[in-house]
């Protein structure tokens, strides 16, 4: 009986071991499955930046917004399934109040025609990007203009231009590092064109490379 009980005893215990491993493996391939997700369609989100305008009678505006900390920008991705247009966009952290947890997420909303920030967010709709995130930092890679030379920036202070980069790094709650996603806008000025702001015309920049 003894020697039974042993041999019951260390099945047992092999096989919690094996259990364990076992669901500590297949929660870790969902993370690895839920961060590539999220990483493949921010890329594609980001590639598809538009160079709109606001509306501001008294200097060139673009619709993109960028800090340390949050993005916004305009995509060429309509709102919603049955809705055509562009749409405002943002990505930033909030916290989860019933996990207790930060998460990423991103934020959508249609533009309407006098749109002169992006208001509409405020009150959009919450998309989960990624679970548990402790710290996001955003990078934007231009200049101010054609005469001085692109470098990294904290912050996207330039009203009159868009990035020609954008880097994003994530550290989840874990103390991961996830590798860093940078992607190339697309659609740089040149797809549209500047509002002169005294004569209201429009007019290219520079011809598209």
């Amino acid at each position: 009986m003894v020697l039974v009980g042993s041999i019951l005893l260390l099945t047992y215990s092999g096989l919690s071991f094996a259990l364990r491993s076992w669901d500590a493996g297949d929660a870790n391939g969902r993370r690895i499955a839920e961060r590539q997700l999220a990483e493949n369609f921010l890329r594609r989100e980001l590639s598809e930046m538009f160079p709109m305008r606001f509306k501001d009678a008294m200097q060139v505006k673009m619709a993109f917004e960028g800090s340390a900390s949050h993005l916004r920008f305009v995509s060429a991705r309509p709102p919603g399934i049955q809705m055509g247009g562009l749409s405002l966009v943002g990505i930033e952290m909030q916290d989860d109040r019933e996990k207790r947890t930060r998460d990423l997420v991103m934020l959508r909303a249609m533009p309407d025609d006098e749109a002169v920030d992006f208001g509409p967010l405020d009150k959009a709709e919450r998309h989960l990007l990624l679970a548990g995130v402790d710290r996001v930092d955003f990078g934007y890679f231009g200049s101010e203009n054609d005469f001085k030379e692109a470098q990294w920036h904290d912050s996207w202070t330039f009203a009159g231009r868009v990035p020609e980069l954008i880097r994003m790094r994530v550290r989840t709650t874990d103390g991961a590092m996830l590798p860093d996603l940078t992607v190339r806008v697309a659609l740089r000025e040149e797809a549209g064109c500047l509002e002169n702001s005294f004569q209201r015309l429009c007019r290219p920049r520079r011809p598209n490379p």
